[in-house]
């Protein structure tokens, strides 16, 4: 068994193998799954059998564990799994009761076009900001009837909420994101650099990502900017849903729509402030924000959801309705809960066992040890990415890299504010573009297309907000101007998606 991989580079080889495979293959699935049976090759090479008994403690982990011969339900990953079927069923249930084409019929009146439907959902995205799982999911239901009726392609809509679900997360201080970080913060910034709520609140004005991010959706939509792989990507895996609802003529009320939207963010947002004042032992708001439970409250907020759909729609929906409606719901989540089982259970094998995280952390060290303060923002950026599109959590990428981060502020000199922006902002970006991402395959999931052609058609977009986010943190760090960094950055922004839209775009063919 190998031991101390957090020394060798041998601890990148599994992340890096399922993203090569998943550009090759396309299969998000089967990429994450090779990787599992990397990391036990990895570890028991020259023990078959407990290379199978590893793959299947990694996958048998997302639904329980066993210690000291007790068993632990999983209760948290089984309620997003059962929020995501509850959505599935509820979808179908609006679709057959005719609230769909209710709505279309209502839509086409007062939004006629692809940029109308877009700026709603993008609208949606930045007023839901509370949780990123909560967001992504929501805006989705929201969204998908009308972008469809407006010729707006799913991986647009997929790119839409993906941008604004943690980029909007990572920018509001009263969220579950702020509460987390200012957690980390509280535990790892010494009292005399000033309070976590005021160094985080700080940090957003120098967190070029997340705006420019949001920017770049916006620049997107009014230009109907479409590269190369969103023209080749166009509704992959929901032609048929797409087709279904476009052959049902069936027209029944717009408020068959409205009311479970309305249900769901209300009984939703409200769980998520129950459940955290329930576990608070000060029930102060930054408190209750900390101590909330996403999974319950999206659970039990979708089930109420479920149950008032159902009685104010079911004079609408026929006995031989039902069957196909709870299938048809099962079956079109079912991909996205064995993506996310699978991404799941691939976290702990490149965080624990490959221990990719600290490697790259350990590399931070000893760059910063051989260059000047001036380059700590650039170099904590880069790595925060790195760490975040391997491992596909920006939240374990926090943990990791604030400590080093602020270590060596302390140690060596430099602008603190600076340097957590970078880290922040770069553990989003890789977040945002990992495939193996819980938000990405949310994203996709709330949309509706599939996770592959998801990650596909945004990552040019992503790449591109990253790579100027890149020079103005350069051009922070040298010059000591945040504005300047902002002005430098959307000057390239605009020329660079202006470029995109007269050289590069051509309309979606459906």
């Amino acid at each position: 068994m190998l031991e101390n991989l957090s020394d060798s580079p041998l601890s990148l080889l599994v992340p890096l193998c399922v993203i090569t495979l998943v550009f090759i293959t396309r299969r998000v699935a089967l990429s994450l799954l090779c990787g599992i049976l990397l990391g036990g090759i990895l570890l028991f090479y020259n023990k078959p059998l407990e290379i199978l008994i590893y793959v299947y403690k990694n996958l048998s982990s997302i639904f329980y564990t066993i210690e000291d011969s007790k068993i632990s339900i999983n209760f948290s990953n089984i309620y997003v799994f059962g929020f995501l079927v509850i959505l599935g069923v509820l979808s179908q249930m609006i679709l057959y009761s005719g609230a769909v084409n209710a709505f279309v019929s209502w839509a086409h009146k007062r939004v006629n076009s692809a940029q109308g439907s877009e700026f709603i959902a993008f609208i949606a995205g930045i007023v839901i900001f509370i949780d990123d799982y909560f967001n992504a999911l929501t805006v989705g239901q929201i969204s998908k009837s009308l972008n469809d009726a407006n010729k707006s392609s799913r991986e647009r809509l997929a790119y839409i909420i993906d941008s604004t679900s943690a980029p909007v997360c990572i920018l509001m201080p009263i969220s579950s994101w702020g509460a987390y970080i200012i957690g980390v913060m509280d535990k790892n910034i010494p009292k005399d650099f000033g309070d976590s709520l005021f160094l985080l609140t700080n940090s957003i004005w120098s967190n070029y990502y997340a705006w420019f991010a949001l920017f770049c959706v916006f620049l997107t939509i009014i230009w109907q900017v479409n590269l190369p792989s969103m023209q080749k990507n166009v509704n992959i895996g929901v032609n048929d849903v797409i087709q279904k609802a476009n052959i049902n003529d069936k027209i029944s009320s717009i408020w068959l729509l409205i009311i479970p939207i309305l249900v769901l963010i209300i009984s939703i947002s409200s769980m998520l402030f129950y459940s955290g004042y329930v576990e608070s032992s000060e029930p102060t708001l930054m408190n209750i924000l900390a101590n909330t439970n996403p999974a319950f409250s999206l659970f039990y907020g979708g089930l109420l959801t479920l149950i008032v759909s159902f009685v104010i729609s079911y004079k609408h929906l026929k006995y031989s309705y039902y069957m196909p409606i709870v299938k048809a719901g099962f079956l079109g989540m079912l991909p996205a809960i064995i993506i996310l089982i699978l991404a799941w259970a691939i976290g702990p094998v490149i965080r624990d066992d490959m221990q990719t995280g600290i490697y790259l952390a350990n590399i931070s060290k000893d760059l910063f040890s051989s260059n000047t303060t001036v380059f700590i923002p650039i170099v904590l950026f880069v790595i925060a990415a790195f760490i975040a599109f391997c491992t596909g959590t920006s939240w374990g990428t926090f943990a990791i890299l604030i400590p080093i981060g602020v270590e060596v502020v302390v140690q060596n000199g430099g602008n603190l504010t600076l340097c957590l922006s970078a880290i922040l902002a770069g553990a989003v970006f890789g977040d945002h573009s990992s495939p193996i991402s819980d938000t990405t395959i949310l994203s996709a999931t709330g949309a509706g297309c599939s996770v592959q052609s998801h990650f596909i058609t945004q990552l040019p977009y992503v790449a591109s907000v990253a790579l100027v986010s890149l020079i103005s943190f350069i051009i922070a760090s040298f010059v000591d101007s945040v504005l300047l960094g902002y002005v430098i950055g959307l000057i390239l922004l605009i020329g660079l998606f202006y470029f995109y839209k007269i050289k590069v775009s051509k309309p979606l063919r459906f």
